[in-house]
């Protein structure tokens, strides 16, 4: 059998993550009658620049990343927490801003006691897992690419399951949304990693796989700004970690197998990124909505 996760949310973003998309409708509700003054302008061709409460982030174009994107070999241990931490703004008051906060509060409850029982894995990189390069951590689109060219190629005989969940949570950024302690918001990547319908393969899949000595690859990466994200901050609301943002990742996945031909389905899936909390730039807060054609 050649193993392809099903499609359908994860368990843990129906609970948490899921919110930032369905607080849309709140937005929208309230700036109909407070109305919204935020703009926020996204392009494939051009940078972009987006100011929302006094808060301006700008990112480079998309259609400038590199599809295939590589990273650095060699293994890198983690700093001391007390040594960084991600950046987070002060937000400006206002209607729409404590409408969609209180909304995310509400939400992100029902997922606490699922990340209290999640497992906590020690962040770690490998020669397998490398940690992403400098420059692509710097860029959002770019991250994007090498996170999932990194998460999906791969030599079930020659890595292991804990290596790619290890390297995962090198990679985190933690959850900073609604109600969640940060002590658990460092759980979310990897929560949203095992939990449900997922790219990672469970512990009796990764071996079937090993066994049947398969591989992955993943080719033909288009990265985009979800859309619904964008309307949130238009309407004015404000993420405290500026560089949180949703992004649309989608391309084709090759499964090779002795003895099987090759196949090659197209895959898509949501990807939370913001401030990484064990390095500068860019880290992952969760995968969801993983989708395999």
């Amino acid at each position: 059998m050649l193993y392809l996760p099903g499609i359908r949310r994860t368990t843990l973003a129906a609970a948490v993550l899921v919110i930032v998309l369905d607080v849309l409708l709140v937005v929208m509700a309230v700036t109909t009658y407070v109305g919204g003054t935020a703009t926020s302008t996204v392009s494939d061709t051009t940078s972009t620049t987006r100011t929302v409460g006094g808060v301006v982030t700008t990112t480079p174009p998309l259609a400038s990343t590199r599809s295939g994107a590589q990273t650095t070999k060699g293994t890198q241990s983690p700093p001391p927490r007390d040594k960084y931490l991600p950046l987070r703004v002060a937000v400006p008051p206002s209607a729409v801003q404590q409408a969609v906060d209180e909304s995310m509060a509400q939400g992100s409850r029902a997922g606490v006691a699922l990340l209290e029982k999640a497992l906590v894995v020690t962040p770690a990189t490998s020669a397998h897992f490398p940690a992403v390069d400098a420059a692509d951590s710097s860029s959002a689109s770019l991250f994007a690419m090498a996170f999932t060219q990194e998460l999906l190629d791969l030599d079930f005989r020659a890595t292991t399951r804990t290596q790619l969940l290890a390297w995962a949570q090198f990679n985190d950024a933690p959850y900073s949304l609604g109600d969640v302690r940060a002590s658990l918001g460092a759980r979310v990547l990897v929560t949203s990693l095992t939990s449900g319908s997922s790219p990672v393969p469970s512990t009796v899949e990764w071996s079937h796989l090993a066994r049947s000595r398969v591989n992955w690859r993943v080719s033909g990466l288009v990265v985009s700004v979800n859309p619904t994200w964008t309307q949130a901050l238009s309407a004015g609301w404000v993420p405290t970690d500026s560089l949180m943002g949703i992004y649309d990742v989608s391309g084709l996945l090759t499964i090779i197998s002795p003895g099987h031909s090759v196949v090659t389905k197209s895959v898509a899936f949501a990807l939370t990124l913001g401030g990484a909390g064990l390095h500068p730039g860019y880290g992952a807060v969760a995968l969801d909505d993983w989708t395999v054609n």
